[in-house]
């Protein structure tokens, strides 16, 4: 047995503790030993906000398509959208360190990027209070921002408070028709039950127009007017896009969200990140599809 002096297993002892680094689990079951975090990739918007929301945006060296906050992801290289992920384009910028929503395919570009050495994290996706708590809690232990996550954690907290109060409130459930895209101009995909829209269109204190379906499908003419939606939802990129398409198609035109103008329109990535902006992006929706509502925060 190798004897060593009192002196250097002091100092071994001291040592130790500074440098272990916690096992991160990643939503693929695996464990990492976090051990470099000097050059970030960020793949999703949500995960890209996050980091930088907790102060490590000067780390951040590249992010995917869907990342669209804060503006300055624009100013840094892009790479493909996370479902369609290259492990080529993520290695060739150097990356230390990869983040990643769960939804990131394809496995084997994930494996390929593992086995080339750089560590990936996926962090799971799941559109409620409780995945906001433990994407912000996963990604501040990840970068050793525990704190900053604590904070933003309970801010978010406070904001659903007041938002889940404000509800018990409301003399009204308006009816919102969540429009993902409109194709050719005149076929809308809209969302149904189980999606991040209809979630957060009921936590604003709204009722989604279809529940007959699940997920994000194509709605026939004839079910949209029938529907009668008295707001009509959007992502701010695809607005305008979405206000042609109404106005242009016969039918959709006469219906109430239409004649009143009530075609509205948020980030996408507050809207449906559900991120470190989930509280505030409840409060938003709610003032504008509840503008009698009053919100003092």
């Amino acid at each position: 047995m190798i004897k060593y002096p009192a002196c250097f297993l002091f100092v071994l002892t001291l040592w130790m503790p500074l440098h272990a680094q916690p096992l991160i689990e990643s939503s693929d079951g695996l464990e990492i030993a976090i051990t470099d975090a000097s050059r970030i990739i960020t793949l999703g918007g949500s995960v890209t906000e996050t980091v930088f929301a907790l102060g490590f945006g000067d780390q951040v060296i590249a992010t995917d398509e869907s990342s669209t906050y804060p503006p300055s992801v624009f100013s840094m290289p892009r790479l493909p959208y996370l479902r369609n992920m290259t492990s080529e384009g993520a290695l060739s910028l150097g990356a230390t360190l990869i983040i990643s929503s769960s939804d990131a395919n394809p496995a084997s570009a994930i494996q390929q990027i593992r086995d080339a050495g750089t560590d990936l994290v996926l962090v799971r996706e799941e559109e409620s209070m409780e995945g906001v708590i433990h994407k912000l809690s996963t990604i501040g232990k990840i970068l050793g921002a525990e704190e900053k996550a604590s904070e933003l954690i309970k801010e978010n907290e406070h904001l659903y408070r007041i938002a889940d109060s404000l509800r018990a409130t409301l003399p009204t459930k308006p009816k919102i028709l969540f429009v993902l895209s409109a194709r050719g101009g005149s076929t809308f995909m809209v969302a149904g039950n189980n999606t991040g829209a209809q979630k957060i269109i009921e936590l604003a204190g709204g009722q989604n127009a279809f529940d007959s379906f699940e997920g994000y499908k194509v709605a026939s003419n004839e079910a949209i007017l029938a529907s009668n939606p008295d707001f009509i939802l959007v992502m701010e990129s695809r607005l305008e896009e979405v206000k042609e398409g109404i106005k242009n198609t016969s039918g959709i035109n006469i219906i109430s969200a239409a004649q009143k103008d009530q075609i509205i329109g948020m980030d996408g990535n507050l809207l449906l990140g559900f991120g470190p902006r989930f509280g505030s992006a409840i409060l938003q929706l709610m003032e504008l599809i509840h503008p009698e509502t009053t919100i003092n925060l």
